[in-house]
């Protein structure tokens, strides 16, 4: 890091627990193996935003819109990102360490947008927004969903997905701090730590999954959502719900095992995960990195029906394929600055920088 900004934004990202020290462990997987072969795709930077993290669209041709975690939203369109933002909502959050404007997504009509962002009180706000064809974000619209208080500073994941059936899928992490203190992850009277499925309507939810520490960037393909959970002090998990619409009743709940197990190995011995649904790729803090930075499924070229991600740390990307049970990683890229997603919108993959770049895979 050469600066004390650089530094500060790092450290709050990779969490307040887990040292840059940790990524001098020799690399290792807890239950799969990471390979290296000549890159079969190229990167292209194509725009530079302050801070992005999330990019979605309405599947309308060549339409992005990108967030800044300060709070603003930029649309990309034809190959440009257009000079002034399509919603500015800098008044309403911290843009700073694991806290900001930090999903988006669209209605399936694309008429309404919805927002996962931290409020001035550091709590996760759900809210929608409308939008007009042109792609205007109403601001005199903003409403809010669901606010879920927030215990610590970080760890407050951020994604937020729309199911075809228009329900939302908001992914939270464990509270913050470090080692999961207040033991809600596993505590189903929590709404931290888990998958929630949100009625848009009135804030109503149901638990889809527990047992989460941090899910910061989460894919839903095919009925299945892909989830990448920041570790905390060895390891690095994927994770995947399958069936989603299956869960729609809500009475069964899977169980991913934080903070009773940190991939495939105990961690509290005071929790309990006698259902343990372990991660289906999990690598090891060392030379591959120490902070997941979540990824999406790719559908098109010669990634297709493979999960693409990276680590903040290493500034390494990966691929695996997604119909295996226990797969092998494919390394595509290496020394990325600072890649803090890999999402999918209108069908391409792109990678968000924190220092500003974007880049988009071909």
């Amino acid at each position: 890091m050469k600066n004390w900004r650089a530094l500060t934004l790092a450290m709050a990202w990779i969490t307040a627990t887990m040292s840059l020290a940790s990524c001098g462990k020799s690399a290792e997987t807890s239950s799969s193996t990471i390979e290296s072969s000549p890159s079969e795709v190229s990167m292209e930077k194509i725009a530079k935003l302050d801070q992005p993290v999330d990019a979605t669209s309405r599947e309308i041709e060549n339409e992005v819109f990108f967030v800044e975690r300060l709070g603003r939203v930029f649309r990309y369109l034809n190959n440009s990102m257009e000079s002034n933002p399509v919603l500015d909502i800098t008044d309403l959050t911290y843009g700073e360490g694991e806290r900001g404007l930090l999903g988006l997504a669209f209605s399936t009509d694309g008429s309404t947008a919805y927002l996962n962002y931290t409020d001035l009180s550091n709590d996760t706000t759900i809210a929608r927004i409308s939008v007009e064809n042109d792609g205007t974000f109403l601001r005199e619209t903003l409403s809010t969903i669901l606010i879920v208080k927030q215990p610590f500073e970080n760890h407050n994941a951020g994604d937020i997905v729309v199911e075809p059936s228009g329900m939302l899928l908001v992914p939270m992490g464990d509270g913050g701090s470090g080692s999961d203190p207040l033991r809600v992850a596993l505590d189903d009277s929590s709404p931290l730590g888990k998958v929630l499925r949100v009625n848009p309507q009135n804030g109503d939810y149901t638990i889809l999954a527990r047992g989460l520490r941090n899910p910061w960037r989460v894919d839903l393909y095919n009925d299945r959502l892909w989830l990448a959970d920041v570790g905390q002090s060895n390891f690095e998990e994927v994770s995947v719900l399958n069936d989603v619409q299956q869960l729609a009743g809500g009475a069964e709940v899977v169980d991913f095992g934080w903070s009773a197990y940190e991939a495939n190995e105990r961690f509290n011995s005071d929790q309990t995960s006698v259902a343990h649904v372990p991660p289906v790729f999990a690598y090891q803090h060392g030379d591959d990195g120490c902070s997941i930075s979540g990824g999406a499924v790719a559908e098109t070229g010669i990634l297709a029906n493979r999960f693409v991600f990276g680590d903040y740390c290493s500034g390494k990307i990966w691929s695996i394929p997604v119909n295996e049970t226990s797969p092998k990683a494919t390394q595509h890229f290496d020394n990325i600055d600072s890649p803090a997603a890999i999402v999918r919108a209108n069908k391409n993959l792109y990678v968000l920088s924190l220092n500003g770049d974007i880049w988009q895979i071909r």
